[in-house]
């Protein structure tokens, strides 16, 4: 197999791997809109101040993880987009491939956390 054969089979590969994360991403996307209208749903008949409080820092958290998920796909279309033009790119790829790895893990790892204290907080 030549080096151009090769290549191109690692963008086929990289292309798979960045449709995948956006799936990722839209589902963590979906899952944010629905801890949002949790939210929204547990604060028609909150009026503990201190409940209140804290469903601010969540609703912070929520619309601020919501952007930050917007941008990350924004990055993965993007070098989508490169990849798409195969077989050799003019260019060099908008995003270093490992790091939009390690940001997507992270994105879910992070996700998770908050997901999960933000369940605790609507149980007590």
């Amino acid at each position: 197999m030549n080096n151009q054969e090769e290549n191109k089979r690692t963008y086929l590969q990289d292309q798979q791997v960045c449709r995948s994360w956006l799936k990722i991403l839209e589902s963590l996307r979906q899952e944010n809109a629905l801890l949002l209208n949790r939210l929204a749903e547990a604060l028609r008949d909150a009026d503990n101040p201190r409940f209140l409080e804290q469903a601010e820092i969540f609703q912070t958290k929520i619309i601020s993880k919501e952007e930050s998920l917007v941008l990350l796909r924004h990055e993965v279309m993007e070098q989508l987009d490169w990849l798409d033009i195969v077989p050799q790119p003019t260019k060099e790829a908008p995003h270093e491939f490992a790091v939009l790895e390690k940001d997507v893990n992270k994105m879910q790892v992070e996700f998770e956390k908050m997901q999960y204290t933000f369940n605790l907080f609507l149980k007590n």
